[in-house]
């Protein structure tokens, strides 16, 4: 399976052209197909970024996913939501096209002049807004914005930022604002604020519990927020069931100093400013099917400001585990026990929801394009959305404390549980189950057992794709390396390379090859992660194996390690054939379980390939598609 260029770029001779086309003097939307992802979520076309309000709908038993997106841009302003359902969360349909405008569901300052200069991040909930409004089927709280700029390390304009309530009656087709918004005008008094954004509310009852002794259905909700050169903050709400347009400020839920880090090389960075934080609680379950069930609270954070040597951007996606304490008569605090990061790569802004279907809780996080801005309109589009995670606890029993790694504080908590041994529980992350639907009518290969104990940088698996899902299992030596190669060209010049160094518990995705092209991003991401060695009897242990689940879609990479690893980011091969694959070995080391199945389903069935839009092109022009958007909804209420 072969990358289809332009004509234009067909007649090209030789490498030397390729590497020196100006990619910025393109025509608008000319390489929008090139290295699009196909399988994952995406807006039409234009630019996106957070995922907004997902949830399901019992009532039509419809999944929602809403999403930050600016039409006919290919950069960030006049935030609005756009929209899509499923059935699966695999595959989607735009509400209610993808075409013009049609799939934008909240508007900047459309129905409520507080959110004149954008609709920030929310959510939503299945529930009535309160007692006398009860036919509501859907509302969405989300953060109206009408003052900018807004930026963490920057002053703060008073009532920048809102928060507001809207509510649909057709199941979240549509949306009516609130009468009386903004619900919540300003952060609370006397707080020299970095942001006060991205709502999340939930009923919560392991908070009512704390402060109440009982389950009292109050609905919880947090908003991101800092302390200017004093650290992140999460805020935290109480309304009652019987009305969601009355909230009270309880004080902040999480406090940590600015740049604080529970262990730099395995937690990440807490930043200086929180933003699409989201707290809730996973059930461990009895390993054996019993009745004995533990509760742990854990919250991700989009973080800001964070520096760290580890990772190429200042934001990061985190994850911490707490116990909750009380601390007055109507407020509670997270205590951190434990600390991850939630993706290594280019994800921010997970953002989640509880699954009442299957009793789970999924993210989705938005990935951001590794182009570094470099032809950004010739490619017409900007950012898409993870595949569907669950997260879980991830349980590992008679854990041996091999080089002291589980000792120190991280991403786990360990209980000692005799013979030198320990209970050791973390974060697990893994793609849905649903994912298998991509398979369908997809090509299957399946690879015999090889073990190999020279260096090798290549060795061909004889295939070739750019869309496939790879499930793999290796026994790496201590003193080896080993790995994939990914989208790799005829003349070897570029490919991408996935490899796990036991030695310093890295998994490292290699760009420094990935494209000819220079201006885009060749940053090596590094993921930290241990393989855990457990006691069998008492005279033998035995090491995990590095288990990889990993999802190329074009220029879209996402990869999965023994579930609880995760890193996700953009590769743009500029050669036509770079599709080849292979192992990368340094070592003694044991390929097995080697699965792929390769041409996967559009997750858009309904799209076009090309669904671009014509690009604004006067950047000083941005009343244009904001006037679109405002015909687009007066026709809709006229029809």
């Amino acid at each position: 399976m072969f990358v289809q260029y332009p004509t234009y770029l067909n007649t090209l001779e030789n490498i030397q052209d390729l590497s020196r086309i100006n990619l910025t003097s393109l025509p608008d939307n000319s390489l929008f197909a090139l290295w699009r992802p196909a399988y994952h979520f995406a807006s039409p076309n234009s630019w996106m970024n957070d995922p907004c309000g997902p949830l399901y709908d019992p009532v039509t038993q419809n999944y929602h996913l809403y999403y930050q997106v600016q039409p006919a841009y290919v950069q960030w302003g006049n935030i609005s939501w756009g929209h899509a359902k499923s059935k699966d969360m695999i595959f989607w349909e735009d509400v209610t096209s993808w075409q013009g405008y049609d799939y934008v569901t909240l508007a900047p300052g459309i129905g409520n002049k507080y959110s004149i200069l954008g609709v920030f991040t929310g959510a939503t909930l299945p529930v009535p807004a309160s007692s006398n409004i009860t036919n509501s089927t859907i509302i969405v709280i989300y953060t109206s914005v009408q003052y900018l700029p807004i930026s963490w390390n920057g002053p703060y304009i008073k009532e920048s930022e809102t928060q507001s309530l809207a509510m649909s009656y057709d199941g979240g087709i549509t949306y009516q604002h609130y009468v009386n918004n903004p619900i919540l005008r300003s952060p609370p008094e006397g707080m020299d604020i970095t942001g006060w954004r991205d709502p999340k509310f939930e009923q919560w009852s392991e908070m009512d519990i704390v402060l109440y002794g009982s389950d009292q259905g109050h609905y919880y909700m947090t908003i991101s927020s800092g302390i200017r050169d004093v650290g992140p903050r999460l805020l935290i709400y109480q309304a009652s069931a019987n009305d969601l347009t009355n909230w009270t400020y309880l004080g902040p839920l999480i406090s940590v100093p600015g740049n604080y880090t529970l262990n730099e090389q395995w937690s990440g960075s807490l930043g200086y400013n929180f933003e699409v934080s989201n707290v809730f609680s996973l059930v461990e379950k009895a390993i054996d099917g019993g009745d004995n069930q533990t509760v742990h609270i854990f919250a991700t954070l989009g973080t800001e400001g964070g520096n760290t040597t580890l990772h190429p951007s200042p934001q990061w996606s985190v994850w911490i585990q707490g116990d909750l304490t009380k601390i007055k008569n109507t407020s509670a605090t997270m205590n951190i026990i434990a600390s991850g990061v939630a993706d290594w790569g280019d994800t921010y802004a997970l953002n989640s929801f509880y699954d009442s279907k299957q009793d789970r809780r999924i993210f989705y996080g938005w990935v951001k394009e590794a182009h570094r801005n470099y032809g950004q309109r010739a490619f017409g589009y900007n950012g898409q959305i993870t595949l569907p995670r669950e997260v879980f606890v991830q349980v590992y029993k008679n854990v041996v404390n091999i080089h002291e790694s589980i000792s120190q504080p991280g991403p786990w908590t360990v209980i000692p549980s005799g013979q030198g041994t320990y209970t050791c529980k973390t974060l697990g992350i893994r793609p849905i189950n649903e994912v298998i639907n991509l398979r369908q009518n997809s090509s299957y290969l399946a690879l015999m057992s090889q073990t190999f104990d020279q260096a090798t940088d290549f060795v061909s698996l004889n295939m070739s794709s750019s869309n496939f899902e790879m499930k793999a299992t290796i026994n790496i030596s201590q003193n080896a390396t080993a790995g994939f190669t990914f989208r790799r060209s005829s003349n070897g010049l570029e490919y991408t390379t996935l490899i796990y160094d036991p030695v310093s518990e890295h998994l490292v995705l290699n760009r420094t090859y990935s494209s000819l092209i220079k201006a885009f991003d060749h940053t090596i991401i590094y993921a930290k992660h241990t393989l855990l060695t457990t006691l069998i009897d008492e005279n033998t242990t035995q090491k995990e194996l590095l288990s990889l689940h990993i999802f190329l879609d074009n220029s879209l990479l996402e990869i999965y390690a023994n579930n609880r690893t995760v890193m996700a980011t953009h590769i743009y091969p500029a050669l036509s054939d770079s599709v080849d694959m292979g192992y990368t070995i340094d070592g003694l080391v044991t390929f097995s379980h080697v699965s792929i199945w390769y041409n996967l389903k559009n997750a858009f069935p309904h799209r076009p390939l090309n669904s671009s839009i014509a690009l604004v092109v006067d950047s000083n022009s941005r009343i244009f598609p904001f006037l679109n958007i405002f015909i687009v909804f007066i026709c809709k209420r006229l029809a």
